[in-house]
């Protein structure tokens, strides 16, 4: 993908989601998935962003990232209170499978 791709990917997620285009949401979230490292500072937001703007290549590269790196991850969250509801259960679902 083209760096400004790679750059504006998030907001084009966004943006294409919104307005239905599915073949721009679907290029800008492979941008997104190549050029964002999953942490634990951002796997929050990336999770969220994956549920609300139904994202299945990010979902489950947060997911890959959650079960290698889940005891790190867990210890780390502050920002799990602030996470809306249906990804929190989102998150709850994921732990107890």
């Amino acid at each position: 993908p083209n760096k400004l791709l790679e750059e504006r990917s998030g907001e084009l997620i966004e943006a294409a989601h919104r307005f239905g285009v599915a073949n721009l949401k679907v290029e800008a979230e492979a941008a997104y998935v190549q050029s964002t490292a999953i942490t634990a500072g951002n796997v929050v937001d990336n999770l969220h962003l994956a549920d609300t703007k139904k994202c299945a290549l990010l979902k489950e590269k947060v997911m890959d990232f959650l079960v290698e790196n889940g005891a790190e991850v867990f210890a780390k969250i502050s920002s799990f209170q602030k996470m809306p509801e249906c990804s929190q259960t989102m998150f709850h679902d994921f732990l107890a499978a």
